[in-house]
């Protein structure tokens, strides 16, 4: 109910004027014809504004439950950035924060960053952008270990997660569950041995479409709603199962092996749970299917079952395909 009225608010550009003098801007002109990358879906609304000496930012309204996690996720940007990263961070307020309260709402205002559109599915071909990924997620892996800001954060749970989504689906799309029963089933030693993985700080969501490209090169990593301690191979897995959606055979060439050659020089694959990476990949396609269910997307649930069923087939293909980048199975 709240959420709803948030969202029928009307904000003229009289009332964004005001709340950008809490970053010290004076003067604007909103730009609707500016794209912005990332899910819209992650806060109220978003403005992108541009000031009186040509400088373009994206102003973040919140929703009424993210002001504490934000202000976490904004000095844990402040870190990665301030150690070389490219990371799209918020600039912190006259209010002292990351997050500044007006009118009774939260905001948050980060610089925009242009890039160049990620050419789908040609992507997965591209070795250098692997390369850059896996180099984001290296050096990610190197300053992450001295952050501690989401700390306190609860571990997402993935085991617990898919148990609740299988007994939803089971309640309301029974032939699904019933596809989805045999996937389940081969990801038990992964479950079984979750607890004893070692974790490490993570981006949460990381694949193509949440980077900003320059080229073929990493710009800026945005959209970290879901940040926290995770397992340590996690954001890979995410990322390849995503590459290998656009085409199974693209975990083969291309980007995935040049990304796990990147990682692989950096030192960050064994000793990381690496027998288990096949399992995440296809353990991590339970929380995609949980999108497609909630935007009750067909067509995207059947090629994700089909995909998932592929994955589960073959676990031991994937093993022996990247076994010269680490013990993986």
């Amino acid at each position: 109910m709240i959420q709803q009225f948030v969202r029928r608010k009307v904000w003229l550009k009289e009332d964004i004027s005001n709340i950008l003098k809490l970053w010290g801007i004076d003067s604007l002109s909103i730009r609707s014809d500016i794209f912005v990358p990332g899910s819209s879906e992650r806060c109220v609304q978003r403005h992108v504004v541009e000031d009186g000496d040509k400088n373009v930012w994206v102003l973040e309204r919140l929703f009424p439950d993210q002001f504490e996690r934000r202000e976490h996720i904004g000095r844990m940007l402040e870190r990665l950035r301030e150690s070389g990263l490219p990371v799209l961070y918020y600039c912190r307020s006259s209010q002292g924060g990351f997050v500044a309260q007006e009118d009774g709402f939260h905001w948050q205002l980060a610089p925009h960053v242009p890039g160049d559109a990620l050419p789908q599915p040609d992507f997965v071909d591209d070795e250098k952008r692997g390369r850059s990924l896996g180099e984001f997620l290296v050096r990610l892996r190197q300053v992450g270990s001295d952050i501690h800001d989401l700390d306190s954060v609860p571990d997402f749970n993935l085991p617990q997660y898919v148990e609740e989504l299988m007994d939803t689906v089971r309640l309301r799309k029974p032939e699904l569950h019933s596809a989805l029963a045999s996937v389940r089933t081969v990801l038990s030693p992964l479950f079984d041995a979750w607890n004893d993985l070692p974790h490490c700080l993570c981006h949460g969501d990381f694949h193509p479409l949440n980077v900003i490209w320059k080229g073929q090169e990493v710009a800026a990593v945005i959209d970290w709603e879901f940040a926290g301690l995770r397992p340590a191979l996690y954001d890979v897995a995410n990322c390849l199962g995503c590459v290998g959606i656009e085409d199974p055979n693209a975990l083969n060439v291309g980007l995935a092996p040049a990304m796990l050659q990147r990682m692989q020089e950096g030192d960050i694959l064994n000793n990381s749970g690496a027998q288990f990476f096949p399992h995440l990949l296809l353990a991590l396609r339970f929380a995609w299917m949980s999108e497609w269910l909630r935007r009750d997307d067909l067509e995207m649930q059947y090629l994700e079952c089909d995909y998932m069923t592929l994955l589960a087939g073959n676990l031991g293909g994937l093993s022996r395909v990247w076994s010269r980048f680490g013990n993986f199975g």
